[in-house]
């Protein structure tokens, strides 16, 4: 997007269309690494939580 960027910047007057759609794309990508980012965090939580369990049963006995 940054070539988008750089042409809206160019422009003598940027449309609010213009606008919108460029600042709907960032936020879209923003959205999506954020989702990612999230599932990656959950995957790591899940995965200690795997292991204390373990730990715990060791621990145990």
């Amino acid at each position: 997007m940054k070539t988008t960027d750089f042409y809206l910047l160019k422009q003598k007057s940027i449309s609010e269309g213009d606008l919108f759609v460029t600042d709907y794309i960032k936020t879209k990508q923003k959205l999506v690494r954020l989702e990612n980012q999230l599932e990656l965090m959950q995957l790591q939580i899940d995965a200690l939580k795997n292991k204390q369990k373990v730990v715990k049963l060791f621990d145990e006995e």
